[in-house]
């Protein structure tokens, strides 16, 4: 599973360089850096401190990276699929094929969960499966 931060968003906020909270943490700031890269998947107690350090709770530093556009892209769809697309979904193809050229944050910011849990059935896989590596 490849986690991802938002630990630069929120680091930048706060007017925090990498050093800053690389020495708060107790980490080198070239651990920073991999976390913000998202190269580099920390340890609980790194998390931990991290949100201590940012006064965030984890839920808001790191979430799952979506693989839903790789699996777009390897989706072959028939005729009848889409077709059937708008009733079974409620969006069109087009709309679904967009799914592949968002970010994390736009495309939870755009998509809620029932309409993704619904691409999830359309590309025969379980919902879960769109969020892990």
């Amino acid at each position: 599973m490849k986690i991802k931060s938002r630990i630069k968003e929120i680091r930048d906020k706060l007017n925090l360089n990498q050093q800053d909270l690389a020495d708060q943490v107790g980490v080198s700031r070239q651990t920073i850096y991999f976390l913000e890269k998202g190269s580099y998947n920390p340890s609980l107690t790194i998390s931990f401190k991290i949100s201590e350090v940012l006064n965030k709770p984890l839920n808001e530093i790191f979430y799952q990276e979506p693989i839903i556009k790789d699996v777009i892209k390897n989706k072959s769809v028939t005729l009848e699929e889409l077709d059937n697309l708008p009733k079974t979904i409620g969006i069109d193809y087009g709309t679904l094929k967009t799914l592949s050229t968002l970010d994390d944050e736009e495309l939870s910011k755009n998509f809620n969960k029932e309409i993704l849990i619904k691409v999830s059935k359309f590309l025969d896989k379980k919902y879960e499966e769109l969020f892990e590596e």
